[in-house]
């Protein structure tokens, strides 16, 4: 479980996100939602450390993120994993190396045994034959499960997505988004997803969370949402919603 007390941050005296409470929950596909420039990606740089907030707490378990000293930030470390909007796999290693990368930098492993963990979560994301190729030879969908694999290569307590579906056809996203909801449950991680696909939310939000101009308006599940008693929210649905019929040729 992580949990947000009241977390707020500013860029040149610009607030970004504005007294943010919310939990995240074991198990559970999280979801934060809302359109771009929200401060979503900003709340999700906070969560995993890549930015310190100007006020509020970020509490994993029992302990806050900010009183954490460096050798319990490095263990908190090694119990995350993160799936990158773009993969992030590396183009000079094959598809075993990208998987076996974070074992290298947290573990003590053998050769043998990193590459036995990393065929293990190959295998888990369907990937199966590839441990030889490049990600430039591997389509968006197989780059995605890749980067996964290597997300839950130590098997972490924690799984952060930024945009999993980015760049990715809609039966493809599909399946991207039941493999996570599917290693969230398995693994029993507290997994957090950064979106705006309402495909993604209606499939696998098991809690979600919108922000809207820095501030969480509304928090709620995939069951919720379609009626909310929120109108920036009831915007954000419509406007999803009519987006995907014009692609679809349903409405002009």
């Amino acid at each position: 479980m992580i949990k947000v007390e009241n977390l707020s941050k500013s860029f040149d005296g610009v607030q970004v996100l504005k007294d943010i409470s919310v939990t995240y929950e074991q198990g559970k596909c999280n979801m934060i939602i809302g359109a771009s420039g929200s401060g979503k990606t900003v709340l999700l740089k906070n969560l995993i450390g890549l930015m310190e907030p100007d006020s509020g707490e970020i509490i994993y378990g029992n302990r806050s993120l900010s009183r954490m000293d460096e050798n319990q930030k490095r263990q908190l470390r090694q119990n995350i994993g993160i799936l990158f909007q773009g993969s992030a796999l590396f183009d000079f290693a094959t598809v075993i190396e990208n998987v076996m990368f974070p074992m290298e930098f947290f573990t003590d492993w053998s050769l043998a045994q990193r590459r036995e963990r990393a065929q293990y979560c190959l295998e888990k994301v369907n990937v199966i034959g590839s441990d030889d190729k490049y990600p430039n030879e591997l389509s968006g969908g197989m780059q995605k499960r890749v980067g996964i694999a290597r997300a839950i290569a130590l098997n972490p307590k924690f799984l952060f997505c930024d945009e999993p579906n980015s760049g990715l056809d809609p039966y493809t996203s599909i399946l991207i988004d039941r493999l996570i909801s599917d290693l969230t449950k398995e693994f029993n991680m507290t997994t957090v997803v950064n979106t705006h696909d309402m495909n993604s939310i209606l499939e696998i939000g098991d809690k979600i969370g919108f922000i809207h101009k820095g501030r969480m308006l509304w928090q709620g599940d995939k069951k919720t949402i379609l009626q909310p008693d929120c109108q920036q929210l009831k915007d954000f649905v419509c406007a999803n919603t009519l987006a995907r019929n014009i692609i679809e040729g349903k409405q002009f």
